[in-house]
């Protein structure tokens, strides 16, 4: 099969054995996947991954295969994936609960930048005949920002989104859908809205950063008000300092959070109440992975997708 496969510092397109299902996984015929940050960091060496590898982990398709254990999973069904990994050993994984040492599609696992790709079972999530793979594929992102729900934020509180991109973009439509209007978004990059919110200094009830650096959480701290909740959402490779000094003095509440309801997500995008087109570049075969890397990581105001099959 065609893969989009990283071995080192190095990524191309290259042929690559096409999987087989194992005793408990499922394998998928990719019709979409999409790309995002965490690619991009895994294909520059900036995340540590598993080499060889092949990328992505946003993605939907039709089941081509399952292995011998799998139940309510056949041949010739429309999934989306979720990319999260069990580590199957931890006392959390045998009682069903979340697992605290993930693995992840496409950083520990070969991911769905590639024609075919095999996953565990548990992954795999049924699509509605009438969900288009674009949508579906969109699941995972939906997720991530469904997260900041977890940190108890309510419409009646005043709050911020830092940092100006598709994730914030993506955030806004969510949580107006939850009712909580459009929240302004504030760019480090820009004077006039720094300007801005410093005379809104001490003023939010609670702060998101779709993009995390010292800078933003040193502009957090001075926004939220004494007590005030500081939500962390982006996943950061790099560290990120904060003097303790200044921060205790606002004793805010610290959220880190990971991931909503994959259900949830997938119920907004096929029941059409979330509508993520506005926010989608465009389809693009495997082969054009360096145009659209590079277009990528300098604008992520909208999401490009491979169609491996192209």
């Amino acid at each position: 099969m065609k893969a989009l496969l990283k071995n080192g510092k190095s990524v191309t397109v290259a042929k690559s054995a096409k999987p087989v299902a194992a005793d408990t996984q499922v394998v998928i015929q990719v019709g979409l996947a999409g790309l995002c940050r965490t690619d991009i960091y895994a294909a520059q060496g900036k995340l540590k991954v598993r080499d060889p590898l092949i990328l992505g982990h946003e993605l939907a398709g039709t089941v081509d295969s399952v292995g011998a254990s799998v139940e309510g999973v056949k041949s010739g069904q429309r999934v989306t994936v979720n990319p999260i990994l069990r580590c199957d050993r931890c006392n959390r994984c045998k009682q069903g609960e979340s697992c605290c040492d993930t693995g992840f599609v496409g950083l520990d696992l070969d991911g769905g930048f590639a024609e075919y790709i095999a996953v565990p079972a548990y992954t795999v999530l049924p699509l509605a005949d009438d969900v288009s793979f674009l949508h579906a594929a969109y699941t995972e992102p939906v997720a991530a920002s469904l997260a900041v729900l977890k940190s108890g934020i309510t419409p009646a509180e005043q709050g911020a989104i830092f940092g100006k991109n598709r994730f914030s973009e993506l955030m806004q439509l969510i949580l107006d859908l939850y009712g909580f209007g459009k929240l302004p978004v504030y760019d480090l990059d820009s004077a006039e809205e720094m300007r801005e919110l410093k005379g809104l200094s001490g003023s939010f009830d609670y702060v998101i950063e779709t993009f995390a650096s010292s800078a933003v959480l040193k502009a957090m701290v001075a926004a939220i008000k004494p007590g005030g909740k500081m939500i962390l959402k982006s996943r950061q490779y790099e560290p990120v300092a904060f003097k303790l000094i200044d921060v205790l003095k606002k004793e805010p509440v610290m959220h880190v959070v990971n991931y909503g309801s994959f259900d949830d997500a997938l119920e907004l995008l096929s029941s059409g109440k979330l509508n993520v087109d506005g926010l989608v570049d465009d389809v693009y075969a495997l082969e054009s992975f360096e145009q659209v890397f590079e277009r990528a990581s300098s604008s992520e105001s909208l999401k490009p997708f491979f169609d491996p099959g192209l």
